[in-house]
Formats: C-alpha cells, structure tokens, sequence
C-alpha cells in the first residue's frame, strides 16, 4: 500500500509540475502573439517605406562596395 501511495504522490507531484510549466508556455505564447501582432501592425503600416529602405540598404552596400574596389585599385598601382 505504501509503496502505491509513493507512485501517486509521485505522480502528482510531476503532474502539478507539468500544469505550472503548461501555464508558463501559455504565458509565453500570450506574450508572443502579442508581438507577432505589433510587428505585423508595424509592417502593414510602412507599406512602400520598407521598399525605399530596403532600396536605400542596397545602394549603400553597392557604393561600399564599388569603394572598396576602388581602394584596392588605387593601393595596387
């Protein structure tokens, strides 16, 4: 009889840890939907400014990179 006492009190108690980490990643994924929306309410909003932006980070990496060969070509002769 002891011995099955000692497997349910065991089993609760791993029970009673599963629902506290159950609540923990139910807290996260709150939190995490929450996000997921600001990001998408932040996307929606930009609409053309992501494609200036991203047409602004390409210019700047072209112009690097056209320096960095151009410094090489100088530093060469």
């Amino acid at each position: 009889m002891k011995v099955r006492l000692r497997q349910s009190s065991s089993l609760n108690r791993e029970v009673g840890e599963l629902r506290v980490r159950l609540a923990a990643v139910d807290d996260e994924m709150r939190i995490l939907r929450s996000d997921v929306r600001e990001i998408r309410d932040a996307l929606v909003s930009m609409k053309g400014g992501w494609k200036i932006l991203a047409s602004l980070v390409a210019l700047s990496a072209a112009l690097g990179g056209l320096a960095g060969r151009l410094a090489d070509v100088v530093t060469a002769n």
